[in-house]
Parts: structure tokens; C-alpha cells; sequence
């Protein structure tokens, strides 16, 4: 075996003979079959099927991998457009939010008639998670002034105390340093609210200088009475939750807890009050 392949014009010769049979038999068509070419088709057709099986592998294989590469670009993209889409909807539901609170200060400001507001957004707070004193986005370019009160939808926020170009200072009605002359809604009768938030009361808020013979139950809601020049008469200020003597053994007044009707944990809108409908009629 050795001998043949040193041999190297014979081993050519080979290589040609089979060639040539191999081309004879491709291109036969429908002509007889010699036994030459039975022969040379016997043995070239195993290579032949081996060849073309392999080469399906190979495509097979290429196509396989061109598919996945698709695949995954396909669910990357998808991946994308959902995270897209999760983010249009987050923003959709914050601005639905939004429209909610504004309708009710929109509602709030259509039932009293008697008011003009501006309306503006909290942008920032002094301290701690309790909004006594914060900070509002108008201040003299939207024709704000000291002492001017602060209402939302749900009643009384506080006053103004410092205005700025673009902002104001807010003080609510919950700080220690507030007090509120107020009334009872279902008596009328009259007394004064200061915040007791510096004190640790989960009420916040305190009604006293009541006199010893009012009529005052849990339940009662409390209102401004429109004395002095901040704060209207008809805005309102809480609920009382706790009715107890001031003092031991005095008559003079009583007090009570309070449960303010804004909710001094989550402020983000507030309207100031700026004057009345006829203040504007004058002008």
C-alpha cells in the first residue's frame, strides 16, 4: 500500500479516472448506465449523501444560531416597549393623581363664590414628615401677601408668613405659634384652636377658652367665625375627638383634643386666598 501511493503518476491517474466517472455519471441523464459508471455511482453515492447531509448540518446549524440572534433582538425590543410602556402608565396614574386633587380644590373654590384663589404647589418643608411650616411655589408674582390664609379641599392648611419673588413661606395651623378664632358648627358657640404639635399630641390640635356651659361632643366639627383679618368665617378647622375640663375644679373654660380636616402628613396643593368676589367688583 505503501508502494502505490509513492507512486505518484499512478495515484494521479486514479484521481482523474475517478473524476471523470464521477462527471460521466452526473451529467447521464436518462441514458443507459454502463458498468463503469454503476460502479463509480456505488461508490461516490455514500460520499455524495454524507456530503449533503453534512452540509444541511452546517446550514441547519448557521440558521439555528441567525434564528436565536433574531429572537433575542425581537425580546430585547419587546423587553424595551414594556419598560416604555410601564413608565407611561406610572405617569398616567401620577397625573390622574394630580387631576383628582385639583378637581377638589377646583370644587372647593366653585363653593365659595365669595373668595378668589391662587392656587400652588408644596416644594418644600421645614422639617420632619409633618407639614407645620413649608414652602409654596407663588409668592408677589402671583399677587401673594403676608398673613393671606391657606385653605385646601379639605379646610383650613395655615397663613402666610414670609413671600418671596416666586415662593412663600407657609405656617400651618398645627405649628404652637397658630392660633385660630373658631366656633362650634352645630352651637355657633365661639372659642380659639392653637397646634400642639411641639407637645407630642397625635391631635395636633387643641380648642379651648370654652366656657363651662357649652355644648361640646365628640364629633362636633369646628369652624373659622370670621373674627380678626386672616382667616374667613364658614373654613373647616377639625373634629373634636376628646372633651375634658381645662382645668381641675375650674369653671372658668373648657378644652378639647382636635383631629385637624386637612391632612398635615400629605400636602402637595394648596389655594391661598387673596380677596373676595366683590374686592374684585370694586376694582
Amino acid at each position: 500500500m505503501r508502494g502505490l501511493f509513492k507512486n505518484k503518476p499512478f495515484v494521479i491517474m486514479l484521481i482523474a479516472i475517478v473524476l471523470l466517472g464521477i462527471l460521466a455519471f452526473a451529467t447521464s441523464g436518462e441514458r443507459s448506465v454502463s458498468w463503469l459508471e454503476s460502479t463509480l455511482g456505488a461508490v461516490v453515492q455514500p460520499v455524495q449523501t454524507f456530503a449533503s447531509k453534512a452540509s444541511d448540518s452546517i446550514i441547519g446549524f448557521f440558521q439555528r444560531i441567525f434564528k436565536t440572534t433574531d429572537a433575542d433582538k425581537e425580546l430585547e425590543q419587546l423587553s424595551a416597549r414594556l419598560a416604555q410602556l410601564e413608565g407611561v402608565a406610572e405617569e398616567n396614574e401620577k397625573l390622574q393623581a394630580e387631576n383628582e386633587r385639583l378637581k377638589k380644590l377646583l370644587n372647593y373654590s366653585g363653593v365659595s363664590e365669595d373668595y378668589t384663589f391662587v392656587t400652588a404647589a408644596v416644594i418644600g418643608n421645614s422639617q420632619g414628615i409633618w407639614f407645620d411650616v413649608f414652602t409654596i411655589n407663588a409668592g408677589r408674582n402671583k399677587g401673594i401677601q403676608k398673613d393671606m390664609a391657606v385653605v385646601n379641599a379639605d379646610g383650613l392648611v395655615g397663613r402666610i408668613t414670609e413671600v418671596g419673588a416666586t415662593w412663600s413661606k407657609v405656617t400651618s395651623i398645627i405649628d404652637s405659634s397658630t392660633e385660630v378664632s373658631v366656633m362650634v358648627d352645630r352651637t355657633r358657640d365661639i372659642g380659639l384652636t392653637r397646634g400642639t404639635l411641639t407637645a407630642g399630641d397625635d391631635n395636633m390640635l387643641e380648642l379651648y377658652f370654652l366656657a363651662s356651659g357649652y355644648d361640646l361632643v365628640p364629633g362636633d366639627v369646628i369652624i373659622t367665625n370670621g373674627m380678626g383679618s386672616v382667616y374667613p368665617r364658614g373654613i373647616t378647622v377639625g373634629t373634636v375627638t376628646e372633651v375634658a375640663r381645662r382645668t381641675e375644679g375650674s369653671s372658668a373654660d373648657r378644652n378639647a383634643a382636635l383631629q385637624p380636616s386637612v391632612d398635615f402628613g400629605h400636602l402637595e396643593e394648596v389655594m391661598v386666598i387673596t380677596g373676595t368676589g366683590e374686592e374684585e367688583g370694586e376694582e
